[in-house]
């Protein structure tokens, strides 16, 4: 078994500006929609269809991360490696 790669302390930081980033860029983008109808047509879409489909995304490239980190590894030693339960990881596993 081999240890996993060295951690990358940067990335949630990268993270969270990128977020930062793209939620100031839609907000702005929804301000400069004059029409209320349309301004909240879109806010709607951008809440109830886009960040479902990112949600989704991004909760599969987790379950894959785990995946990965499980080969050779019991669901005990991937919990201690990621700082979840051995019942979350096993859901997390079978993608729920």
């Amino acid at each position: 078994m081999t240890d996993t790669s060295p951690r990358e302390p940067q990335a949630p930081d990268d993270l969270r500006t990128l977020t930062a980033a793209y939620m100031s860029a839609v907000r702005a983008r929804l301000a400069d929609v004059e029409d209320a109808v349309a301004r909240e047509r879109a806010a709607r879409l951008f809440t109830d269809q886009l960040l479902p489909e990112v949600a989704k995304a991004v909760k599969d490239v987790r379950t894959a991360a785990v995946g990965e980190l499980r080969q050779g590894r019991t669901l005990k030693e991937v919990s201690g490696l990621i700082g979840l339960s051995v019942p979350r990881v096993d859901q997390l596993l079978k993608g729920k």
